[in-house]
């Protein structure tokens, strides 16, 4: 399902300020050489990230799902002078490319990746995280959604990608259809959830605003 029409997207992207040029040869090197490069999160949505990390000045970040580093550059942005970014990516095979862009950043030497699965790494690396972008696999949301929400802050903000899957969450439900269902257990979760206050942004595939109170 297309939320808004290829012109109503032109135009917000033509608006948009634009992504660094180091970030515009990622993205090409994404779309030419990786699998599933839709995958990857984009200018505009690199330009929210960007300003809620640059309103929050986090000293803590994590990002769940870094796939080729793209948003991570957004989201370190805001980082303090003594904050730490923490990226988790599952697929070794990425480490290449994320490692030769980060090098790039003015952040880099407060960047940390780490491979492996989400589940593991989460219960090893725990920090008050200010700002968190969970965009990983769809099936471990919610456990990874519980594991975080304690360690955020009063005040602190977690953001959660893809929650409009393409807009399967208003259809009917294939039987088979694991990953929508598992969207729709995190959306009615966090909607119950005391801990917390929520809007949901219709960017791109839909990203959940979570600010624990």
């Amino acid at each position: 399902m297309e939320f808004l029409s290829d012109d109503i997207h032109a135009y917000i992207s033509e608006h948009t300020t634009k992504a660094s040029d180091f970030l515009n040869d990622l993205e090409r090197e994404t779309w030419l050489k990786i699998i599933m490069p839709r995958m990857l999160s984009g200018h505009v949505q690199g330009q929210i990230l960007k300003t809620l990390s640059l309103m929050k000045a986090p000293t803590y970040i994590l990002e769940v799902g870094t796939f080729t580093g793209y948003a991570s550059h957004f989201l370190a942005e805001g980082l303090t002078e003594n904050g730490e970014f923490h990226a988790i990516e599952i697929n070794e095979e990425l480490e290449p490319i994320i490692k030769k862009y980060w090098a790039l950043s003015p952040k880099y030497e407060q960047m940390q990746l780490h491979i492996g699965p989400a589940a593991e790494l989460l219960a090893r690396i725990q920090r008050p995280w200010d700002l968190v972008f969970l965009d990983a696999d769809k099936k471990g949301l919610l456990a990874y959604y519980e594991l975080l929400i304690p360690l955020l802050p009063v005040g602190g903000i977690l953001l959660v990608d893809n929650i409009l899957w393409s807009g399967k969450v208003v259809e009917e439900l294939a039987p088979n259809d694991k990953d929508t269902k598992a969207i729709l257990a995190l959306n009615k979760h966090i909607n119950i959830d005391p801990r917390v206050e929520q809007v949901i942004l219709s960017v791109r595939d839909g990203i959940m605003l979570v600010r624990k109170i």
